[in-house]
Parts: C-alpha cells; structure tokens; sequence
C-alpha cells in the first residue's frame, strides 16, 4: 500500500517487530507471552485477546467521522474535550483499555491507552473498526523528534513539524494543510511502530473507509518500550527526558509542555510580532479549523477523556510504593 509523501513511496508501518527472514524476533520472554503449554505439553499459540466494548453501543452510527487519540499526544488533546453523557468502555482481556464517546457534533471520540502487549493491538485495532466502520479517520499520536531524520530538503521553517501519513485518498483538508505548510509528510527511512500503525493499518484496509490520517505529533520524551513494561506516570505531567531538548526550536528548557503549546499557538508571548493580525496560524490551530474540530478547545485544560487512565497508573504506583516495603 503506497502513502503520500513527497519524494518516496513509504511501506506500510508495522504494528510490531517483523523479520525478513520469517524467524521469530521474539526472546525468550516476549515469545513466552504468546504461546502456552498444549494438553500434550507442547507449546501452541495462546488465545486470541479479547477484546469487548460495553456500554451504549446503539448510539454509534458507521459511515461517520472517528478521531483516535493515541499516547502523549492524545493526552494533551484530551486536555480540551469535553467528555459527557454516557461512554463506551473498550477492554482487552478484561483490563480498561479505551473509551468512545459520541460528541455533540455527530463525531466519535476514542481515547485509547498505549500500554498494552503488542499481541493485543491488532485484535484492539480491528474490533474497533469493526463497530464502528466510519468512513473517515483521523488518529493523533506522537512521534519523538529527536530521532526523526528528515528529508534532505525540509524546509528550514520548522523545527518540530507536525507530520503526517495518510491514504492514497487523502481528506481534501490535508492536501490543503499539506499545500499551505501546516503539515509535512512522515518520510523513510523513519518507522513506526505500535498502536497508531495498528490503527491506520487496519483503518486503510478496511473497505468503509474513504480516507485515513495519522497526525504525528513532536515530542521529546522518551518513547515507550514496545511491549512494556510501561510508566505509570502521565506523559504530560513527567519531567524527565521531555525538558533536556529544544532541537534549537521554540521549546523551553524546564518545561516539557512547551513545545505542545508552541504548536497550539498558546505559548506565545502577548504584543510579540508573531501575534500580529497578519500572523500565520500555528500549525495545530490550522489543524482544528480545517478539519472542523468543534469538539477540541485547544485553551481549556482538565479534560476528563483519559481520567479512567490516570486513575489506573495512580493505583499502579501505590501498588509498586506498597512493594517496596513488604
């Protein structure tokens, strides 16, 4: 499947670890979390996970507008949606692992947790598209900057740019984004890997979609390990690693969150020239407008899309504090 780009024709991106030779990757460890012991004590791959959606699941209409939001980027979204009436919870073996709520506006919200098996995410991705089989899709996640190779010819304009892959029909928005520089094509030899390349893979495959987008999003944490184990401290409001880059761009050393509000065109300063009448839009502010994003308030804070989330890492770090003392 070919995406647009400016110059190549990237590959699909992988979900998980792949290997050109048709042997397994996997250690020890990682393959003894995919296979169990048969009845004649061989071993044989283990179950499918299951993944189940509860709640009020007749309010979802297909052939709609579904928008994921995925690891510290959709966090930081999250911070201004507004989440209420009832919602629909997505579990994977049992444990939270999502929440979709229908906006006012008619589009559906799902807010996703990354800190879960690799095994699991192409079941997670695929049932979820199976419910909800909109037409258009648009999945906000992160990539880390520091380890971005850009193109020979970027433009010198950005620093941290947002980036993008997408069908090879895209939206008409982000051609238009493309075209006027809010937005730059994810390019090889970068990769990703995880729940967004799970999601847009299965959403391009999926034949009641018309259009798919992966919004990439600059960040300078440290990225996750692929099949954990997973912090569970919040993104947004860890310290480390986050703060120590500015890639010479408009982050702030000592403040991780700056470089968000940089591209949400909050972070600047009050009677600077950047916020003359003439000044060109952020990116992310061009992002909202052009595709119509009434559900996000890119000034309000406290969002409530994740607290499911947040409260499971709180109870995961008293657990890890009461360890520590038996």
């Amino acid at each position: 499947m070919d995406f647009e780009s400016s110059q190549y024709s990237a590959p699909v991106p992988s979900y998980a670890l792949e290997s050109s030779s048709g042997e397994s990757e996997l250690d020890d460890d990682e393959l003894a979390a995919h296979t169990r012991l048969s009845s004649n004590g061989k071993k044989a791959l283990a179950p499918e996970p299951a993944v189940e959606l509860s709640g009020p699941i007749e309010r979802l209409r297909n052939g709609g507008e579904a928008v994921f939001l995925v690891d510290e980027a959709g966090e930081r979204i999250a911070q201004g949606v507004e989440v209420g009436g009832d919602a629909i919870r997505v579990t994977v073996d049992g444990e939270r692992a999502g929440l979709i709520v229908v906006d006012a506006s008619g589009a559906i919200l799902v807010f996703l947790s990354t800190a879960l098996p690799l095994a699991s995410l192409h079941p997670l991705a695929s049932k979820i598209y199976d419910v909800l089989q909109p037409a258009s899709s648009t999945i906000v996640a992160a990539y880390h900057l520091p380890s971005y190779i850009p193109p020979a010819d970027a433009p010198s304009s950005s620093s941290a740019p947002l980036l993008f892959l997408a069908s090879p029909s895209p939206a008409a928005p982000i051609s238009q984004l493309k075209s006027e520089g809010s937005l730059y094509p994810f390019n090889p030899p970068n990769l990703l890997h995880g729940l967004p390349s799970a999601l847009l893979t299965v959403s391009v495959l999926s034949s009641a979609s018309k259009s798919s987008t992966l919004l990439l999003l600059p960040t300078t944490a440290p990225p996750q390990p692929l099949n954990g184990p997973f912090s569970p401290v919040s993104p947004i409001t860890a310290s480390a690693g986050a703060s120590l880059y500015d890639a010479g761009g408009p982050t702030g050393l000592g403040d991780p969150s700056a470089l968000f509000r940089e591209l949400a065109g909050t972070g600047r300063r009050r009677g600077s020239a950047a916020a003359g009448a003439g000044a060109r839009r952020a990116p992310l502010q061009a992002v909202k407008e052009a595709l119509g994003w009434s559900w996000w308030d890119l000034t309000k804070q406290g969002g409530q899309g994740f607290a499911w989330l947040e409260k499971r890492r709180k109870e995961r770090r008293r657990e890890e504090l009461s360890s520590m003392y038996m």
